[in-house]
């Protein structure tokens, strides 16, 4: 057969380092010596001394010779340190001649034998045990066993042994299988061996091929001219792939699978065997079996004229198997009459079969037109039906042939019945390279956006690009702004112009034959938006507090002439979100200097900032109390009250409001607050209560806006049964100071004292409630007296001082009936 078969350990399962050291064993050498060195000068005269001295990450060459011994590594290697033993470059040993093994490998990992001769053992010629990662290759193993029964070996066996790699060797004239793999052998790999002329030759039973372990991988082997079949799946070979694999010339099947399930025969060359080419028999099912090239099976007498008197067909799916099994893109054929098909039932046609089954549809019956069937050269020429026809979608499916030439598309054969990624792989082990020139690709390229503002990001786009055969393509990228990308899988690609500018993006669109083609976009970007000019004035710029204001924005400009937002930072914790207005007002209550911050934003979302300093001092006046504002009163259940300026002068922006509140039938705590009519707010300073549900409350703050009369100040609070509230008006003071409460039944009634004050000059307020009174509460002498409010029996009394030194305060006084006191300091 003309077949280059492929030696390279592509996919191996061990790891084989550069060795630390190499050894060396060659009989024929005068000055060989086993207490040697094991150099190339002096070497080891026996495999076994060389053997024994190896340790992980060494090499053992052997020499000249015929050695009637066995390869029995006694150390394993790692997968960073292989060991490897192999043929002296150049040097030809024979290994076995008599022993039961050439090579015996038993529980070890991470060895490779390679390159080397094994020839007349007793029993398997290479025998791996109970071992992994063990990588077997370029080997020639033959006349192990003898053919007599009970003496028979295969030539190269994996038993009990995963992850291992059996490849490149030649396995001939053994008197069993010439590669064997047992039970408990998973994840391993069988590819790219030769096995022929294997016969136990008392009985018909020495396959190629011989699998009854489930999970490996069956890939680009030669089969031919064995007693049995090329490749076997016995009871136990489940879940296998067979792939690539070609199988002519066998006594039996090219491929049988006997009681076995979930097995994928993909891609396979089946010629000339003695009966079935594909088999698919007894409880075997959940079967794929696709994009195979089976001819001339069960018609012709194969291994030395054997009788193929059994069961017939070039692919048969027999027993329980149709129920389970696919079978797609196949191409069959017979040069005699015969079976041609069997799924189930038999038939002579693959259309007499496709119309009972419905299976088969894109299967082909024809000429595949091999090379030589006389040289058995299975390999296709131009026109065959089997070019471009394959399912490149099935599971197993291989990216290139047994002799690694590349899927490619014939552009002289239409690829209809073809399907998955590639709509050009073909049915078989081998794929046909055209010899009509091929074609450049078309090149198509689109950018989004074309146009835009600096930065811009765009995506490139050659997804429309194609190729007239079919082949896969690569695309390189020039932007044109001296960015490139190399070339790349991907039809797509994205980048950023920073720069204002008219770019010539190109694409360069490459097929698998190196011929090319280009396509251009052009994109054009603008330069970017430039951000505003802010500016900032403040009027009044200084002030005595409270001071208002108005911040003016009006000056800021675009340079684009876009529409701009304004947003203020008044520098005292108060600011105003982005608007569409230049100016803003604003009023300071305490003295200081802030920095008043204008942001401005154009509609491209650049900004710019102006600031403004603002000075605001103290005012200079004493302490004062200026007048009552107003009074009220309500004997109903209620949960707010109110009070209505009557005072003609109302209340100047910036006084300081003391609202007093007293509650009936009320609980003793609970929110109570207060707002008026022009959006000041007061806030609870102090609150005390007694058992029996009154409370006395008092609210402050300071009017940043002026009140006038009739406006309307309220007060909410927990429901009570009625409420009496006076409001009292100061100038000169900003805070509260100091507190402090107490409730009682004597007829002296006393909140204090306070804490120190803190400046000299504060204003000192203190405030009495009495329930179930007789008369009005009077006070103690320093203490002017601001009148008392009576809803009988009730009374709500309020005094102050204007002390000019600091110190500690009690307001003091008498009362009839059951009071609450508090007292209050206002500081400047």
């Amino acid at each position: 057969m003309t077949c280059v078969m492929m030696t390279l350990i592509a996919g191996a399962t061990t790891s084989h380092a550069a060795p630390v050291t190499v050894l060396y064993v060659d009989r024929t050498v005068s000055a060989c010596s086993d207490s040697g060195s094991g150099t190339q000068s002096a070497p080891f005269c026996t495999i076994a001394k060389g053997v024994s001295k190896l340790s992980p990450g060494m090499e053992l060459d052997i020499g000249n010779g015929t050695y009637a011994e066995t390869i029995k590594p006694g150390v394993s290697g790692t997968s960073s340190a292989g060991l490897l033993v192999t043929a002296w470059p150049g040097r030809s040993p024979v290994i076995g001649a008599g022993v039961a093994n050439g090579a015996f490998v038993s529980g070890r990992s991470y060895i490779t034998i390679s390159n080397l001769t094994f020839t007349g053992t007793s029993k398997d010629g290479i025998n791996v045990t109970n071992s992994d990662h063990i990588t077997i290759s370029g080997n020639r193993v033959t006349a192990s066993g003898k053919p007599a029964q009970s003496l028979t070996a295969p030539g190269i066996s994996l038993r009990g042994s995963s992850a291992s790699l059996v490849t490149g060797n030649t396995s001939d004239h053994n008197s069993d299988h010439g590669i064997l793999v047992t039970s408990g052998s998973t994840t391993s790999t069988v590819s790219y061996n030769e096995t022929s002329w294997n016969a136990n030759g008392w009985q018909r039973n020495a396959n190629g091929i011989d699998v009854i372990s489930a999970g490996n991988t069956i890939i680009g082997n030669v089969a031919h001219d064995n007693e049995d079949s090329g490749l076997q799946f016995y009871p136990g070979g489940n879940n296998n792939l067979a792939t690539l694999n070609v199988l002519y010339n066998n006594g039996d099947h090219g491929i049988d699978n006997l009681n076995v399930t979930g097995g994928r025969l993909i891609g396979n060359t089946v010629y000339h065997n003695c009966t079935t080419g594909i088999n698919v028999e007894g409880t075997s099912g959940n079967f794929v079996v696709g994009n195979n090239v089976a001819v001339d099976n069960a018609v012709y007498p194969a291994y030395n004229g054997i009788s193929c008197s059994r069961r017939k067909g070039n692919i048969g799916i027999w027993d329980s198997a149709p129920a389970t099994t696919t079978v797609d893109h196949n191409l069959v054929r017979l040069t005699k009459a015969g079976t041609m098909y069997v799924f189930g039932s038999s038939y002579t046609s693959l259309s007499a079969m496709q119309a009972a089954t419905g299976q088969e549809k894109a299967g082909v019956q024809a000429d595949p037109k091999f090379v030589s069937t006389v040289g058995n050269n299975l390999q296709l020429n131009e026109g065959s039906a089997a070019i471009d026809r394959a399912d490149s979608g099935l599971t197993g499916e291989q990216p290139a042939d047994i002799l690694g030439n590349p899927r490619v598309r014939d552009p002289n054969v239409s690829n209809t019945f073809a399907a998955g990624p590639r709509r050009y792989d073909d049915l078989g082990a081998y794929e046909f390279q055209p010899t009509v020139p091929a074609l450049a690709p078309v090149a198509a390229l689109s950018v989004t956006p074309a146009s835009g503002v600096a930065p811009l990001g765009v995506t490139a786009d050659a997804s429309g690009s194609a190729d007239p055969q079919g082949q896969s393509l690569s695309y390189a990228f020039n932007f044109g702004d001296g960015t490139s990308l190399a070339a790349q899988a991907g039809a797509g690609a994205t980048h950023s112009y920073t720069s204002a500018g008219t770019y010539t993006l190109k694409v360069t669109v490459t097929n698998t034959s190196g011929l090319s083609a280009t396509a251009t976009a052009a994109v054009s970007v603008s330069a970017p938006a430039l951000a505003p000019v802010a500016a900032l004035s403040v009027t009044p710029a200084s002030g005595v507090a409270p001071l208002g204001v108005t911040a003016d924005a009006s000056g800021s400009a675009d340079p684009q002439g876009q529409s701009l937002s304004y947003a203020f930072n008044f520098g005292d914790g108060t600011s105003l979100a982005a608007q569409a207005g230049a100016s803003a007002t604003h009023s300071y209550t305490s003295a200081g200097t802030y920095t008043v911050k204008v942001t401005v934003t154009n509609t491209s979302g650049l900004s710019a900032t102006a600031t403004a300093a603002v000075t605001v001092t103290a005012a200079t006046s004493p302490p004062a109390y200026v007048n009552q504002i107003a009074t009220n009163y309500s004997t109903s259940t209620r949960t707010s009250g109110s009070i209505t300026v009557w005072r003609s002068a109302g209340v100047k922006a910036g006084d300081f409001v003391v609202l007093t509140l007293q509650l009936s039938s009320t609980p003793p705590t609970g929110l109570v607050t207060a707002t008026d009519t022009k959006g000041n707010r007061y806030t609870v300073t102090s609150s005390v209560a007694n058992t029996t549900g009154g409370r006395l409350v008092v609210l402050t703050g300071i009017a940043l806006q002026p009140l006038a009369v009739g406006d309307v100040i309220t007060a909410t609070f927990p429901t009570a049964t009625g409420y009496r509230m006076l409001g009292d008006e100061f100038s000169g003071v900003r805070q509260v100071d100091a507190t402090a409460t107490a409730s009682g039944t004597a007829t002296t009634f006393s909140p204090g004292p306070t804490t120190t004050t803190t400046v000299a000059r504060e204003v000192v307020y203190g405030s009495v409630a009495i329930y179930g009174g007789t008369a009005n509460p009077t006070w103690a002498a320093g203490w002017k007296d601001m009148t008392t409010y009576s809803v009988i029996p009730n009374y709500l009394g309020r005094a102050y001082q204007l002390p000019t030194t600091t110190g500690a305060f009690t307001a003091t006084g008498t009362a009839s009936g059951s009071w609450l006191a508090t007292i209050l300091t206002f500081a400047p």
